[in-house]
């Protein structure tokens, strides 16, 4: 019983510490902000064009990764994942003028998403 519980500490020792995000070569949809103003209206509404155009970009080359087999026929369905995930990577002052644009366009589109 010992031999087994050494055993498994070493393995447990042995196992990476750091995050498989930052160790993986996994592609990554990104998109570019420094350069708006968050605080202007017109520049929350680039801020969504532009989460929406890397989760576009991203869902072209790579829906196969993110779409489940079951979900492939439904084409938001990847675009979505992506925004929501590009959402969560935000800074809190970025996903707030974020949800404003994003909550502004979809009243006047009539857009809920």
């Amino acid at each position: 019983m010992r031999l087994y519980a050494i055993a498994c500490g070493l393995l447990l020792a042995a196992c990476s510490t750091t995050p498989l995000a930052q160790t993986s070569n996994a592609p990554q949809a990104r998109f570019h902000y420094p350069d708006l103003n968050l605080q202007d209206p017109a520049d929350g509404q680039v801020l969504v064009s532009r989460v929406d155009q890397a989760a576009s970009d991203y869902c072209r080359n790579h829906s196969a990764i993110v779409t489940p087999h079951d979900r492939r026929a439904d084409p938001r369905y990847c675009a979505t994942t992506i925004r929501v995930q590009l959402m969560w990577a935000m800074t809190p002052e970025v996903r707030r003028a974020y949800n404003e644009a994003w909550s502004k366009r979809s009243r006047s589109q009539g857009v809920w998403q």
